[in-house]
């Protein structure tokens, strides 16, 4: 439910004599998550200052699992001497020249940034000495913010921002964006189902603001787009824009992937939002949370074809997953490609077939793996974030960050902003010499 700011003993009583359990109160948006029957929307009609009471919608979200990789695959030393094994794969990197950044010694030291998905493996060699476990958080109801088992998915994302520049060795795969940030696992997602609620997306969004993240990564997507058209709904996602909103407002920059339809934008006609103000305006949910108020949307670029001509392979084609549309994505970033018609494999570093080497390499639960998506794509631009927010020592805000993003990209479309890049491809070296 919704309300001002507080909910007065008055109406606690109230919504328990309805039948209502209060579980979590989140005062900083006026939203109350409360355990109840289904008729208590009835049953609790007319309790003074509640603006709307609304039955949580479960939703089933985008997610692929990774293509495995193993330490048995190597073919060949790794080519960047004393880099980490599985660097030289890392086609996404050398797109956005994150190396770059690093040369002007920018690793996103002191900046946090929360990943909103499946849960991480945390014990993973390669990624837990950059996460705070003492912050991290399940929203998820019988599962913690740490996974053994189930999805690869956060471990994937959490991987691609922030996994630490440890040199070749044993324990060793691949460099975050920000080797040097730290993560915030927020469990939103079920590791097991991959499905979530509007309830623990926006508990989610509240914690990790309130943890003290520099910025919120959301990789995830509802397949198909949210279904709209009912009231429900709409309260659902007006109090999910209050929680962007908060996240905003309290210095946070919200990164979130343009999901994988192949859907142009433009064409959806979306719902409408309207802030505590009853400022109201229409905002695209084929793309959600990703088009949400104070939200970067995020599309994904990639290569066909890759690992047979590495240096020479154009990486910004718009993936073939992607959506797109002028009016919903504001950056784009490598999110790989399956799109390479062979079945033969390829030796380069590793041996593997030549399509997966298109796609991004990172953390998994048991080791490292490709993946797709423009779940891919949106950590590369939270990575670029957090060195921003590293070098300015979190003196900066989200709208100051944001155009740092957008006047530092790349311009693979047509100027200005274009439909399948936004306002470009990010450029972590351009982004840190601004």
């Amino acid at each position: 439910m919704t309300h001002g700011k507080g909910l007065n003993p008055a109406q606690t009583t109230r919504i328990q004599a309805a039948g209502g359990t209060v579980t979590a109160h989140l005062p900083q948006i006026g939203v109350a998550i409360v355990e109840a029957g289904s008729d208590f929307g009835v049953r609790a009609a007319g309790i003074n200052g509640i603006r709307s009471i609304s039955p949580d919608v479960g939703i089933q979200f985008d997610q692929i699992e990774p293509l495995e990789i193993s330490e048995a695959d190597f073919v060949n030393p790794p080519l960047a001497a004393g880099m980490d094994n599985f660097h030289n794969l890392q086609w996404g990197h050398a797109a956005i020249d994150a190396a770059g950044a690093w040369n002007q010694d920018q690793f996103g030291a002191g900046a946090t940034v929360a990943v909103l998905d499946s849960g991480v493996n945390c014990t993973h060699p390669d990624l837990a000495p950059n996460l705070l476990l003492d912050k991290a958080a399940s929203f998820v109801p019988d599962e913690t913010a740490c996974n053994t088992s189930g999805s690869s998915h956060g471990t994937h994302v959490a991987g691609t921002i922030a996994a630490p520049m440890t040199g070749a060795g044993a324990n060793s795969g691949v460099i975050g964006v920000a080797p040097q940030a730290k993560v915030i696992p927020v469990k939103v997602l079920s590791a097991i189902t991959g499905s979530g609620s509007f309830a623990g997306i926006i508990q989610g969004i509240v914690h990790a603001t309130d943890s003290g993240a520099n910025v919120i990564n959301m990789s995830l997507g509802v397949r198909g787009g949210m279904p709209i058209g009912g009231s429900e709904v709409a309260e659902l996602v007006n109090a999910t824009a209050r929680a962007t909103r908060h996240a905003r407002a309290s210095g946070v920059l919200v990164v979130a992937s343009a999901g994988n339809d192949g859907r142009d934008l433009d064409k959806d006609s979306g719902v409408e939002i309207c802030d505590d103000d009853d400022n109201c305006a229409r905002y695209n949910l084929r793309a959600f949370p990703a088009q949400l108020p104070g939200v970067l949307s995020v599309a994904a670029t990639g290569p066909e074809g890759w690992a047979l001509d590495p240096l020479d392979t154009p990486l910004d084609r718009p993936a073939s997953y992607s959506n797109y549309g002028l009016s919903g994505i504001d950056l784009s970033a490598p999110g790989g490609d399956f799109t390479y018609p062979g079945n033969e494999n390829c030796s380069f570093v590793v041996t593997a077939p030549c399509w997966a080497m298109d796609m991004v390499i990172s953390t998994t639960l048991t080791g490292w793996g490709w993946n797709a998506g423009t779940s891919m794509a949106a950590p590369h631009v939270s990575g670029v974030a957090a060195l921003v927010y590293g070098k300015h020592g979190g003196n900066i805000n989200p709208s100051q960050v944001e155009s740092i993003l957008r006047r530092s990209a790349d311009q693979p479309g047509q100027a200005g902003k274009d439909p399948h890049f936004g306002h470009g491809r990010v450029n972590a070296a351009a982004a840190v010499g601004l």
